[in-house]
């Protein structure tokens, strides 16, 4: 089974690369020491052919060395399996040549087939084929050199041999097969929970980002700017720099969502917030603090490029707003307030400019800041009482 095309599909194949790497190191490791170590059985059961064996089994050990060094120096390898079935299959063909050379103690040298069989079912992360086909080399080997051999093997030895080969290719075959299954199913859990997990982040990302973004404008909403302005004064206050604050009404918002709708007043409120997030600089902070309410937020900024910013914002605000069918001119109220260094106090900001804005709000479509309020081009006295109009006849 092949797991899915999740994020996480390629690190499973990775770790499937990585297991089958180091049970691969293992078996050929464990065989480097093991095809030696068996000399002393060579010298108790076959003593007249212990030397020649002996030979065979260091010489054996050459390429079993070599794929070890393959397998440490070579991370990168796709199919590290097949070293070790290459290792085990030249296990098998010395033990191939020693059981045609053997004499009456051949049913123990078939030991040795079994168990590299059997090693052969451990691997993991190689696919079936590769216990098949050392399975075939081990037949293949035993025909090869059973045809050879100085002293033909009787019929309760090739009885033996193929009992004992059948039933361990049998085993190894089923163990590699269950091995494999199990390993699948482990991975494609694990990629199922994994895309449940991303599922689950990219659903808590979106609730964070609600919980601190205003739906109808996409701005900051109050909790964000709380934040924001929190960390922005106590920055102010560590390093001596200064933060400007421009809080603004739409002025007789009411008036609009009465005379043209509430979807008019929605629209007027994204206006609003688009000429903010044009005209806002970098670093600042634009928010939504509720109803028709917005604040600017200007760290490094002070009183005087607050209120030059602001002044922008009230012409822009005059000249392109457009509702729906009928043209509708917007205005807004501004109050502007700037701390510095360890004046700059959240709670300070915050009062000094609301309280700027209810001075704005007097004159409506005005900007207005400590020591002077700004008042805009002359309007007629209907506009000025009146700063939301339809501007058609």
């Amino acid at each position: 089974m092949r797991v899915g095309s999740s994020p996480g599909a390629d690190l499973h194949r990775a770790e499937r690369v990585q297991r089958a790497r180091a049970t691969s190191l293992v078996i050929s490791v464990t065989a480097l020491f093991v095809v030696p170590a068996w000399s002393l059985f060579d010298l108790v059961l076959e003593p007249t052919h212990a030397g020649t064996f002996i030979a065979l089994r260091f010489v054996s050990d050459l390429p079993i060395l070599a794929g070890i060094w393959l397998l440490r120096r070579g991370p990168d390898l796709r199919r590290p399996e097949l070293v070790a079935l290459g290792v085990l299959a030249v296990v098998q063909c010395e033990i191939a040549w020693m059981v045609s050379r053997a004499g009456d103690n051949r049913q123990f040298y078939l030991l040795g087939f079994t168990l590299a069989l059997y090693a052969g079912g451990l691997l993991l992360g190689g696919a079936l084929w590769g216990t098949g086909l050392l399975v075939a080399v081990t037949f293949g080997a035993f025909t090869a050199f059973s045809t050879t051999t100085p002293v033909p093997l009787t019929a309760r030895d090739v009885v033996a041999a193929v009992t004992y080969l059948a039933t361990s290719s049998v085993i190894a075959l089923l163990s590699h097969r269950q091995r494999n299954r199990a390993t699948s199913r482990e991975f494609s859990v694990r990629a199922e929970l994994e895309r449940e997990q991303e599922h689950s982040r990219a659903l808590l990302d979106r609730l964070e980002q609600q919980s601190r973004q205003d739906p109808l404008t996409g701005l900051a909403n109050r909790r964000a700017w709380d934040e924001q302005l929190q960390a922005c004064c106590a920055q102010a206050n560590a390093d001596g720099g200064s933060v400007a604050l421009v809080l603004l009404d739409l002025d007789w918002f009411k008036q609009v969502n009465d005379r043209h709708g509430h979807g008019s007043g929605d629209e007027a409120l994204r206006q609003i917030a688009a000429v903010l997030t044009q005209r806002a600089p970098e670093g600042s902070v634009v928010a939504r603090l509720g109803g028709d309410e917005f604040a600017l937020l200007l760290p490094g900024r002070t009183a005087r490029e607050a209120v030059a910013l602001a002044e922008q914002v009230r012409a822009d605000t005059q000249a392109q707003t457009v509702l729906g069918t009928e043209n509708v001119g917007l205005s807004v109220s501004q109050g502007v307030a700037a701390c510095q260094g360890q004046h700059a106090l959240p709670s300070l900001l915050m009062s000094s400019a609301d309280r700027e804005l209810y001075r704005a709000k007097a004159t409506r479509n005005a900007v207005s800041v400590q020591g002077r309020r700004a008042i805009p081009t002359q309007r007629s006295a209907a506009a000025t009482q009146l700063a939301v109009v339809p501007t058609t006849a």
